[in-house]
C-alpha cells in the first residue's frame, strides 16, 4: 500500500508541475477560444494561476481513485491538497510582493511547485490515517464546489484581488 501511494505522489507531483507549466498556454494557442477558457489561463491573476494547478490535481486525484490500491480517503485527500493550492498561492505571492512591491517570475514558478509539493504530502498523510465514508462525501461536495467556482470565476470573477490581473515587473 505504501508503496503505490508513494508512487502516486511522486508521479502526482511530477505531472501536475508538467501539466500546470503547459496548461498557462493552452488558452492563447486556442485562439482564445471561450470553453479553452473554462480549463485554462485566460490571464496573469493569481487565481488563473491557482487554475493551473487544480485542473491537472482533479485529472490525477480522479484518475488515481480506481488506479492506486489501498489509500484511505481519496476524496479528503483531493480536497485537502486543491484546498492548500487555493491558500498557499495567493499567500506566499501577496506575502512575497508586498515586501518587495514586484512580481518576480522565478519566484512564481517556485510558489507554484511548492504548492503542488504541499498538496501532494497533505494528500500522503491522509491517505495513511483511517478511512472516514463521511468525510470523504463531505470532500467531495467541497470538490464540486470548486469545480463550480473553477468554472465560474473565470468569466464572472468577483472583484477581489485575487482576480485582478497582474503584471510581472
Amino acid at each position: 500500500m505504501t508503496k503505490n501511494i508513494k508512487a502516486f505522489t511522486a508521479i502526482g507531483v511530477t505531472l501536475t508541475t508538467a501539466l500546470g507549466s503547459l496548461f498557462h498556454f493552452i488558452y492563447e494557442w486556442s485562439g482564445n477560444n471561450y470553453i479553452a477558457g473554462l480549463f485554462f489561463a485566460t490571464n496573469e491573476s493569481v487565481w488563473e494561476h491557482i487554475k493551473l494547478a487544480l485542473l491537472p490535481m482533479m485529472l490525477i486525484f480522479f484518475i488515481g481513485s480506481f488506479a492506486v490500491k489501498g489509500a484511505n480517503n481519496f476524496a479528503v485527500a483531493a480536497f485537502l491538497a486543491m484546498l492548500s493550492v487555493i491558500v498557499f498561492i495567493p499567500l506566499a505571492f501577496f506575502s512575497y510582493t508586498s515586501v518587495i512591491d514586484k512580481s518576480v517570475f522565478v519566484m512564481d514558478i517556485t510558489i507554484f511547485i511548492l504548492s503542488i509539493i504541499l498538496g501532494y504530502c497533505i494528500a500522503y498523510r491522509v491517505f495513511a490515517t483511517a478511512q472516514r465514508p463521511f468525510l470523504n462525501a463531505l470532500a467531495l461536495v467541497g470538490i464540486a464546489a470548486i469545480a463550480v467556482c473553477f468554472f465560474t470565476f473565470t468569466y464572472n470573477p468577483p472583484d477581489f484581488i485575487i482576480f485582478k490581473e497582474m503584471y510581472v515587473a
